[in-house]
């Protein structure tokens, strides 16, 4: 990279949501694991965590210990008495069983051993937190989490909204982190749907948005939402499990009907299902069942949706809000029982950290023109030509609806669109009119072959069903070789430029065409990418491998097939052996440097994927020529985490695009806001530098990463994280449909009930390559 590229703009500071740890009066913390067992059955330990709590709170009466719930108790002092207590349980189902608690010291810690050296080591490496260090900071997170949520409601403005059948409640946990920098309380805030109706069955009316109508299979998707909910029928406080399959009149407990068994004066609708009582398995009108407020286990997606628009918050509220949240850790670290014991204090302010800004990459287009970004690091493409456009001879849309449904004059007026804003991007159309074929969704292996001959294929569907989507792919990707782009319906009518330019850009990156180049490597470099899928409708998991076969700009990529919840890749050298061999036929050089970005990965898994997938990766290397080593950054990304940055001016804002945190880290690593927040408060990614032995300094990698960020080709801004990771991430998705058999076939969508079947038929399913012709292109765009 050239010197201006590795340069910073001027420093600047960020609000996180961590509030520093500044003591801890107690010396030591003793860590006890706790046993309850049925004291008929002695090696029988209990596992329901509310009766855990439950037991273990009257053994402890008024002790100082500190009970997780789960497996430990922590106290400040010693035990020096403490013996094997019988105690009973209130809970019904355990009424006539004695259970026996036992305590067992298991680890003590020296609280002062995180205050003597916090400063943040610099050799990678070598920067990991040790195992003693880790565990003080489980005990130190139990600790503060025994305390509960604190939770709190906003204005009407982002709460109450009957019409949902929820209220949104935010719920502030708060977390001990050790990093780098000192000892900090993180504040996890989260917007959760607490029940705001009556009964059951307002809330199934809230659901289906008005009068659900009879029982039918409508009624299977309002099943989930009842599945745990506690409901009081009568006086009695019960869970329910689901909905019975029959509705209310055509029910009988002990011969009666429901309307006789209840004798309700309410009017219950007998075209309703009922709902079922868990243990029990009584049906239970869905009028009678009174909901006190609750967290809903499940929403259906219209609520999801005013979930999500309830809950924006801008970053000035969410700052004020997380400022009480501390305040509210304050107090009861000095007031509860056992815990105040500890003598934590938490400093009142949210920590205050240094950060600096990137500056923006140049984006070249066509004809040697530059994009002009804006504040928000994006940039338009009217009448601008993109970088490298595609030539596309023929193309044909396959229409798998009726005429009466996408009639061929809407169609023609689309595709003439689509021709006229292709020119002005620079792709160029041969045909003005393509092959228009209307067919049945059962028949799209034979409605894609009689097209075959096109360059690509624009499918019009009349859903967003997955079957009908999956099978399309599959005939696509492993047996005609053909690119393919689905469009619905709806997406058809009227005039839609953005949509039509979006469409574009991706037809344009599948048929080898690039929007942008907003950076070129100062030597070879090959970029490799990797992530893993588990929730795939054939029962295995999807590992997706991809790789540049030029500076950067343009991928290709494979999907390996695994066991079910496999997140380790094992075979590395093969991978990484044809990754080198394709990019090597392409640019005609060898790389002097390897970059390694990958997706998914957990403290746990960290050694393992040093261990198994980098040595692997050199092995692969070798695989190519004895005498080739390459220089590897290994660098894990992750976006499951709580950590926010703002920036304080007048208000709380948003950070700039290109803010780097390198403080807030317990690993060498970053945070990085590569892009602009749609709305709310943006979510910085973090980067883990697990392995680099390239001569990258610690600002090339930052620069290479926000570089990377706007090399994404179907938008026209900076994205979250590196556009690699995302092909990783859509080509573990898409590599689920490179299957032996018709993907509407699965046992997914045909075996519902019996699980057996269903496992039996999922073992005959397995992936296959996908076809040569789309081999070294980025189908799965």
């Amino acid at each position: 990279m050239d010197k201006t590229d590795t340069e910073y703009i001027e420093p600047t500071t960020v609000v996180t949501n961590h509030a520093r740890l500044n003591s801890i009066r107690a010396k030591r913390i003793y860590v006890y694991t706790v046993e309850i067992t049925n004291a008929d059955a002695r090696d029988e330990q209990l596992k329901d965590t509310q009766t855990r709590i439950e037991l273990f709170a009257k053994a402890a009466n008024q002790s100082s210990l500190v009970f997780d719930g789960r497996e430990y108790a922590y106290t400040a002092h010693k035990l020096l008495n403490w013996s094997t207590v019988s105690v009973h349980s209130a809970n019904a189902e355990f009424a006539h069983t004695a259970f026996h608690i036992a305590l067992h010291l298991h680890r003590t810690y020296d609280t002062q051993a995180l205050f003597k050296d916090q400063s943040p080591k610099e050799t990678a490496g070598t920067d990991d937190l040790d195992q003693y260090s880790r565990g003080m900071e489980f005990a130190l997170d139990s600790i503060i989490r025994s305390t509960g949520a604190y939770t709190e409601t906003l204005d009407k403005q982002h709460g109450d909204d009957k019409a949902t059948g929820f209220s949104v409640h935010w719920e502030h946990r708060a977390s001990v982190r050790v990093l780098r920098s000192g000892v900090y309380v993180a504040i996890n805030a989260h917007a959760r749907p607490i029940t705001n109706v009556k009964t059951v069955a307002d809330l199934a009316r809230a659901f289906f948005r008005g009068n659900p109508g009879p029982a039918g299979p409508a009624w299977t998707r309002f099943d989930a939402n009842v599945r745990g909910l506690r409901v009081c029928v009568g006086s009695t406080y019960v869970v329910l499990n689901g909905l019975t399959t029959r509705v209310h009149r055509d029910l009988r407990i002990n011969g009666s009907s429901i309307d006789e068994y209840y004798k309700s004066t309410d009017s219950l609708d007998s075209a309703w299902p009922c709902a079922v009582i868990a243990h029990t398995n009584t049906p239970v009108p869905l009028e009678l069942c009174k909901l006190e407020p609750q967290l809903l286990p499940r929403i259906s997606g219209w609520q999801r949706m005013k979930l999500m628009a309830q809950s924006v918050l801008s970053p000035t509220q969410r700052q004020h809000m997380l400022e009480r949240a501390v305040q509210h850790v304050q107090k009861v670290c000095a007031e509860t029982p056992g815990v105040s014991d500890f003598g934590i204090t938490v400093s009142s302010e949210l920590a205050r950290v240094e950060a600096r800004v990137l500056p923006r990459p140049r984006i070249s287009l066509g004809s040697s023109t530059f994009a002009q970004l804006d504040p928000h690091a994006s940039w338009t493409i009217d009448r601008q030509t993109l970088y490298k456009a595609a030539h596309i001879r023929k193309w044909a849309i396959a229409v798998f609806c009726s005429k009466q449904q996408c009639p061929e004059s809407q169609l023609l007026a689309f595709s003439k669109q689509l021709i006229k804003t292709a020119h002005e991007l620079g792709l160029s159309f041969d045909e003005s009119k393509p092959q228009i074929t209307y067919a049945q969704t059962n028949r799209v292996y034979d409605t894609l072959h009689t097209l075959r001959d096109a360059q690509f294929i624009l499918c019009v569907v009349p859903s967003t069903s997955v079957s009908l989507y999956g099978e399309i792919k599959r005939v696509a990707y492993t047996q005609l070789g053909i690119h393919t782009q689905c469009v619905n319906i709806r997406n058809t009518k009227g005039s839609r430029t953005k949509l039509v330019e979006a469409l574009l850009l991706k037809i344009n990156t599948k048929l080898g065409g690039q929007t942008t180049n907003s950076f070129q490597p100062s030597e070879p470099t090959l970029y490799i990418a990797a992530d893993v899928c588990h929730t795939t409708e054939i029962g295995v998991s999807v590992a997706s491998f991809v790789w540049s076969i030029d500076s950067g700009q343009t991928f290709a990529g494979t999907v390996v097939q695994h066991p079910k919840r496999q997140e380790i890749i094992e075979n590395m050298d093969v991978l990484v052996r044809h990754a080198l061999r394709v990019h090597y036929k392409h640019t005609r050089v060898k790389p002097v440097q390897i970059v390694y970005l990958r997706d998914g990965v957990s403290d746990s898994q960290l050694g393992d994927v040093r261990r198994i997938e980098l040595d692997g990766l050199m092995r692969g290397c070798k695989l190519v020529d004895s005498t080739y080593e390459p220089r590897v950054l290994l660098m894990i990304a992750r976006k499951r985490h709580c950590t926010r940055f703002v920036q304080q001016s007048s208000n709380f804002e948003n950070c700039v695009p290109g803010t780097v945190v390198t403080q807030m880290t317990s690993h060498n690593g970053f945070h990085m806001v590569a892009h602009h927040a749609i709305h709310g408060v943006s979510k910085p990614t973090y980067f883990l530098i697990t392995h680099n032995t390239t001569q990258m300094s610690e600002a090339d990698i930052h620069n290479m990463s926000y570089n990377l960020c706007f090399a994404y080709p179907i938008v026209t801004r900076a994205v979250t994280m590196p556009a690699p990771l995302y092909y990783a991430h859509r080509l573990s998705g898409k590599g689920r449909v490179q299957i032996n058999a018709p993907f509407d076939m699965l046992p997914y969508f045909t075996v519902k009930k019996n699980a057996k079947a269903k496992r039996a038929a999922e073992e005959d399913v397995h992936l296959v390559p996908v076809h040569h012709n789309l081999a070294d292109s980025m189908y799965f765009m």
